[in-house]
C-alpha cells in the first residue's frame, strides 16, 4: 500500500511539472536499487507528510477492521547500510540519556549483571567491546563510571553491563547493593575502540587475556566474533582469585562445550581449590609465559591479542608480548582503572590559560588548579567532545600544538598517539600556557 502511495506521489509530482508520467516499471540508473528510492522525498515536505499520514490512517483502520489489531507506534529511525551499527549516543556524544533496568542477575558474590534497554524498550545498539558511562548519585554527588557491555553483539541477545564490587567503590557498591528491575540509569555512549569488526570469511586466531572484571568486554568480543567467523578461534587466559570469583564461569563452560577447539579457556587462580590442575598465581609475566607455553601458543606474526584487566596484569602482558617480539599494532587493550586509585595533585598550582582551536575559532579558557581542561571548557560554555570522562575511550582526544599538558596515566592513548602530540582533555591538566586543537570540528 505504501509503494502505491509513493507511485501516486511520483505521478502527481510529474504532472505538476507538465511531464508525462513515467512507465509503471522504470529502470533506475545503476547502482541504486529500485527498492531503495523513496519518491516521497521529491514532494514538498507538507505534501509528503500528508501522503504518509493517509497511508498510516488507512493501515490502522484496516488493521482494526480486519485483524482487530492496532499497529505499533510509528517510529522513524535513520536509514543505515545492512549490518551497520548505529550508536544512539553519536547523535549527541556529550548528552546523557535514560535507560531502563529490565533484569538483574547475580554473577558472583561481588559482581552483578544489569540488563538494560533504551527507555522506549528498544535494544541498546553497540559494537562488541564498547562501554557505557553511567552516572550515579551518591550522597548528593553525581559520580561517573565506565562499565563494559558484556553481552554478545547479536540480534535478540539481551544487553547488559556487569559491575564488580570494588573496595571503597562508591558506585560499584551502590549498584551491587541496591539496583533492581524497573530502575533507570543515566548513561552516555556506547563508546570505545576496544572492538572487533567480524567478517564471516575470516579465519583468525585471537589470544585474549583477562583479569577479574576485565572479562566483561572480552566476553562480548569472543562471543560475537566466534558467532560470525566460523573458521576463527579464540584462546582465553583468564585470571581470578578463586573458583567462585570467576565471572561468567558457567556461560564460558557452555560456550566451550558447544564450540570445542574453537574456544580454548585457561583459568588461572591465585587461590585454587584442592586438586586444581590448571594455572596458579597472579597473572604476572612469569605465569603468563608459562601458560602461553603450556597452551602451545607460538606467535606466527598473525595472532591478534586483546588484553583487559588490572594495571599490573596489563603491564605484565605487555612485557611478555614484547619479549616474544609481538608488534604493538597486533595488540589491543582496555585498561580498568578506578577513580579511587587515580593520582591527586596533577597539573599546575596556579590557573593556566589554554587556547582551544575549534571550528576555525580560538577560545581562551582559564583552567584552575585541580581542574581538567574538559571541566574548564564545559564550564566556559564550549561544546567539547567527550564520553567516559575517565581517560578510557578517546572521545575527547585533541592535538596539543604548544605548551605543556600533563595527562593522567594509565589512559587509552597508544604510544603512537602520544608521540603525535595527542592528549585527552578529560584527564589532561596544563602545567603552563598551552594550545590544543579539536580536530574534525
Amino acid at each position: 500500500m505504501l509503494d502505491q502511495a509513493r507511485l501516486d506521489a511520483r505521478m502527481l509530482l510529474d504532472r505538476t511539472r507538465g511531464k508525462t508520467p513515467a512507465p509503471l516499471i522504470e529502470k533506475l540508473p545503476s547502482p541504486t536499487p529500485l527498492d531503495e528510492v523513496d519518491p516521497l522525498v521529491l514532494l514538498p515536505r507538507r505534501l509528503a507528510d500528508r501522503v504518509r499520514t493517509a497511508h498510516r490512517d488507512v493501515a490502522m483502520l484496516g488493521g482494526r477492521l480486519i485483524f482487530g489489531k492496532t499497529p505499533a507506534p510509528l517510529i522513524e529511525r535513520p536509514q543505515r547500510a545492512p549490518g551497520a551499527v548505529v550508536s544512539l549516543a553519536r547523535k549527541a556524544p556529550h548528552m546523557t540519556r535514560t535507560v531502563e533496568v529490565v533484569d538483574v542477575v547475580r554473577e558472583t558474590a561481588d559482581a552483578v549483571s544489569i540488563y538494560l534497554t533504551e527507555e522506549d524498550g528498544s535494544p541498546i545498539e553497540f559494537k562488541p567491546g564498547q562501554f557505557l558511562s553511567v552516572d550515579v548519585t551518591v550522597d548528593g554527588q553525581t559520580l561517573r563510571r565506565a562499565y563494559s557491555l558484556a553481552s554478545a553483539c547479536l540480534p535478540g541477545v539481551p544487553v547488559h553491563i556487569t559491575v564488580k564490587r570494588m573496595p571503597d567503590g562508591r558506585v560499584s557498591n551502590r549498584l551491587n547493593d541496591t539496583i533492581k528491575t524497573g530502575d533507570t540509569l543515566s548513561v552516555l555512549g556506547p563508546s570505545g575502540n576496544f572492538t572487533i569488526e567480524p567478517r564471516s570469511l575470516n579465519e583468525r586466531h585471537f589470544v585474549m587475556l583477562a583479569g577479574g572484571s576485565g572479562i566483561t568486554p572480552i566476553m562480548s568480543l569472543l562471543e560475537t566474533v566466534l558467532h560470525h567467523e566460523k573458521r576463527s578461534k579464540v584462546t582465553l587466559i583468564y585470571g581470578n582469585r578463586g573458583w567462585d570469583d570467576i565471572i561468567f564461569r558457567e556461560r564460558l563452560a557452555r560456550l566451550s562445550e558447544r564450540l570445542g577447539e574453537r574456544l580454548v579457556i585457561d583459568h588461572v587462580l591465585e587461590k585454587p581449590p584442592t586438586g586444581w590442575s590448571g594455572g596458579e598465581g597472579l597473572l604476572s609475566d612469569d605465569v603468563l609465559l608459562e601458560r602461553l607455553d603450556a597452551l602451545g601458543i607460538e606467535d606466527d606474526g598473525m595472532l591478534r591479542y586483546f588484553i583487559c584487566g588490572p594495571t599490573p596484569m596489563m603491564e605484565a602482558a605487555h612485557e611478555v608480548l614484547n619479549r616474544r617480539g609481538v608488534d604493538a599494532a597486533r595488540i589491543a587493550e582496555e585498561r580498568f582503572t578506578h577513580p579511587e586509585d587515580r593520582h591527586a595533585g596533577l597539573g599546575s598550582a596556579k590557573t593556566e590559560l589554554v587556547v582551544i582551536s575549534k571550528g576555525g575559532s580560538d577560545h581562551g579558557v582559564q583552567v584552575a588548579p585541580g581542574q581538567t581542561i574538559l571541566e574548564a571548557a564545559l564550564a566556559a560554555g564550549l561544546d567539547m567532545p567527550f564520553s567516559c570522562a575517565m581517560g578510557g575511550c578517546g572521545a575527547c582526544r585533541v592535538r596539543q600544538r604548544s605548551g605543556d599538558i600533563q595527562v593522567e596515566e594509565p589512559n587509552c592513548l597508544s604510544r603512537s598517539e602520544k608521540e603525535q602530540g595527542y592528549v585527552l582533555t578529560c584527564v589532561g591538566r596544563p602545567l603552563a600556557q598551552s594550545r590544543i586543537e579539536v580536530e574534525g570540528s
